[in-house]
């Protein structure tokens, strides 16, 4: 008996930090910075160590997006999870799509003028300082004055979600993944203190390298809500 067929899926988006964003290391500089945001070299020239967005945290949001997305639009278990299991897998069932690293696109005109300024880190990295608060109090806290390591607002970046759909529900998963994606508003830590707020915009979307339109794949997805 043969297995169900798959079709391979791709797609392109852009990911704007409406705010600094915050991503945290575990790891600072003594006396300087209390915690370091993710940084590392550029896909596309090794040589820039800038900031970026882990697929594994554009990942991981995603999925509580459409955790939520599903609640709203009515389904019920076992189907929320097998869509969840479908998009993003569990840890006995691996998920089949790659969530790639977002990168600054350093085609974007504004970055290859910092760029050909060599002011690349400069402008994508900036420092702020936090005062402490009491979760309980709701007030600051005394002496503790804190760090951070930020990447800067309004930068433009880039990556790719890949892999694999069961053909049968492709267009559903598809759609549901897609409305996640326009649905999302924030990424990393201190959402409270103003850090993170982004937009991510799905740009080219293909199945079997069959460019779909995403107007058409949300609408299907909200056309076959469970009864």
């Amino acid at each position: 008996m043969g297995g169900l067929t798959t079709s391979g899926v791709t797609i392109s988006y852009t990911l704007t930090l409406d705010t600094a964003l915050h991503i945290g290391t575990g790891m600072g500089l003594a006396q300087i910075l209390d915690d370091r945001t993710v940084q590392g070299p550029h896909p596309d020239n090794p040589r820039l160590h800038l900031p970026y967005v882990p697929g594994s945290s554009l990942k991981g949001r995603l999925r509580a997006q459409l955790r939520r997305l599903l609640l709203a639009l009515g389904y019920a278990e076992p189907e929320r999870s097998a869509v969840e299991a479908s998009l993003f897998g569990f840890a006995d069932t691996p998920g089949t799509l790659r969530f790639s690293d977002a990168h600054l696109d350093l085609s974007d005109t504004q970055v290859a003028a910092w760029q050909t300024n060599n002011l690349l880190h400069q402008l994508t990295i900036v420092e702020r300082a936090f005062v402490g608060l009491s979760r309980v109090r709701r007030v600051a806290l005394e002496q503790r004055l804190f760090r951070l390591e930020l990447a800067e607002h309004g930068l433009p970046l880039k990556g790719q979600i890949t892999g694999t759909l069961h053909a049968d529900t492709l267009n559903r998963d598809l759609g549901l993944l897609v409305a996640a994606c326009l649905d999302l508003t924030h990424l990393g830590g201190m959402k409270g203190r103003g850090l993170g707020a982004c937009t991510l915009r799905p740009g080219t979307i293909t199945r079997d390298q069959t460019p779909l339109a995403l107007d058409a794949l949300v609408r299907t997805a909200l056309e076959q809500l469970p009864v």
